[in-house]
């Protein structure tokens, strides 16, 4: 037993990151590879527009956020609500990136790329807000993280079993 893992369980965690890994590792070769050969199809064809550039930032978005959900998992990022908190920054940050791109080669005189990224914006500081106020765990006397919101429901089910002994 190593920290209440079986060694077959610590086994079946060490394939799936070795699985996930090698997916993430196709998944990037695939994607320099396929950039490349769009590359040269958009030079040799149709030089004077870059048409190239949306699918290279079109799929580098999909390209992070299965790098991200790989680190992620190996790093044992719980709980959940902090995975969400990531994957929200990171698909922010490179979506932003390819509006910026298209904005600036459709139409470069009004800068509208301003007005998603100043509301997702506002939604992702919402969204962290909420994560610091709900998620943020504090050190129970076990030791363990307890959220706010595990120990909500930790009162709400104290105040439960008062109302059936009363009863």
């Amino acid at each position: 037993m190593y920290n209440g893992f079986s060694e077959e369980s610590l086994k079946r965690i060490a394939q799936q990151k070795v699985n996930f890994r090698l997916s993430v590792k196709i998944h990037v070769g695939i994607y320099i590879i396929v950039s490349i050969l769009l590359l040269a199809i958009n030079l040799l064809f149709t030089p004077l527009i870059l048409w190239v550039l949306y699918p290279f930032f079109g799929w580098l978005i999909g390209v992070m956020m299965h790098s991200v959900a790989y680190v992620v998992y190996a790093k044992g990022v719980y709980p959940m609500a902090k995975r969400g908190i990531i994957f929200h920054y990171t698909a922010y940050i490179f979506v932003n990136l390819m509006l910026v791109i298209i904005n600036y080669f459709t139409y470069p005189i009004f800068y509208w790329v301003i007005f998603p990224a100043l509301f997702w914006g506002a939604a992702l500081i919402i969204h962290t807000i909420a994560y610091f106020i709900y998620y943020r765990g504090k050190i129970s006397q076990e030791g363990s993280g307890v959220s706010r919101r595990e120990r909500a429901i930790e009162k709400e089910l104290e105040k439960m079993k008062k109302r059936m002994k009363q009863k």
